[in-house]
C-alpha cells in the first residue's frame, strides 16, 4: 500500500507561503506609505500655494491701503496714517495773483529804471507766492487738487496737495530744479501717495499739474530776452538769477 502525504502541509511549502505573505505585506506597506506620501505632499503643496496667494492678496491690500484710496478694515488701521507736510504754508485767498502777472511784475522791479543793455536780474519767489499760484488753479475744473500747498527748504521744493475726489488721499512730491548746461532739469526727490512711496519716473505727469508750469514759465521768459544760469533754494523762497536784454524785453 502507498503512502499518500498531504503536500500543503510540507514544511517547504509552508514556508514559500509565509515569504509570499511577507512580500505580500511589504509590498502593501510600501503601497500605503507611497500613497501617504502623495498625500501629504499634494496637502503640503495646496498649502504652500494658499499661503503664496493669501501674502500676495495680503501685500496688494496693504500696499492699497497706504494709498488711502479706499479704507479697508484692519490694514488701514495698521498701514495708514494721514500725512502731512514738511510745515504748514497759509495765505491770503484775497490775496491770491496769476503767476504771469506776479512775474511781469518782478521783472519790471528790477530793470525798469535800469540802462537799456544786458542786466542781471534775481527773481525772488517765496513759499507764500508758490502756494498762493497753485491754490489759484484749484478753482479750474480740470486741476485735480484741493487744499495744496508749497514749502520750500534748501534741499528741495515740497508740493503737497489733497486729491479733490479722494478726500482720504493726498499727493507728497518732493523735487529739486537746477540748471544744467543752460536747461532746467528737475529732479525728484519723493513721490508719495499718502504713505506709499512711487517711483520717481512718475514724477513728470504729477509735477506737470501742480507746479512745474510755473517752473518752466520763468525759464522761458529770461530765457527768450537771455539767459538762467542758476537756481538758488533757501529757507521758504526759491531765486531764479540770469540775466536780461532790457532792450529785447521792453519791445
Amino acid at each position: 500500500m502507498s503512502l499518500i502525504t498531504n503536500q500543503s502541509s510540507s514544511p517547504w511549502i509552508q514556508k514559500v507561503d509565509e515569504k509570499e505573505k511577507l512580500k505580500d505585506e511589504i509590498r502593501g506597506e510600501v503601497i500605503s506609505e507611497m500613497k501617504n506620501k502623495k498625500r501629504k505632499k499634494f496637502f503640503t503643496c495646496c498649502f504652500l500655494k494658499l499661503l503664496i496667494v493669501v501674502l500676495i492678496l495680503g501685500g496688494i491690500t496693504a500696499v492699497i491701503a497706504k494709498t488711502g484710496l479706499v479704507d479697508i478694515p484692519v490694514f488701514s488701521k495698521l498701514f495708514y496714517k494721514t500725512p502731512s507736510p514738511e510745515r504748514i504754508v497759509l495765505v491770503n485767498p484775497d490775496e491770491e495773483k496769476k503767476f504771469e502777472d506776479v512775474l511781469a511784475q518782478k521783472l519790471e522791479e528790477q530793470i525798469g529804471s535800469k540802462a537799456e543793455g544786458q542786466q542781471e536780474v534775481a527773481l525772488e519767489f517765496n513759499e507764500e507766492e508758490l502756494t498762493s499760484f497753485i491754490k489759484s488753479l484749484e478753482s479750474t475744473s480740470n486741476y485735480p487738487f484741493t487744499n495744496a500747498q508749497v514749502s520750500v527748504t534748501p534741499k528741495a521744493i515740497e508740493i503737497f496737495g489733497q486729491f479733490k475726489d479722494l478726500n482720504q488721499t493726498f499727493l507728497t512730491v518732493a523735487l529739486k530744479p537746477e540748471i544744467t548746461d543752460g536747461n532746467l532739469k528737475i529732479t525728484f526727490e519723493k513721490i508719495k501717495i499718502g504713505n506709499l512711496s512711487l517711483p520717481a519716473v512718475l514724477g513728470n505727469s504729477l509735477v506737470n499739474k501742480l507746479l512745474k508750469d510755473q517752473i518752466s514759465s520763468v525759464e522761458d521768459v529770461i530765457s527768450k530776452n537771455g539767459t538762467l544760469e542758476s537756481i538758488d533754494l533757501l529757507d521758504g523762497k526759491i531765486i531764479f538769477h540770469g540775466k536780461i536784454n532790457t532792450s529785447d524785453f521792453f519791445k
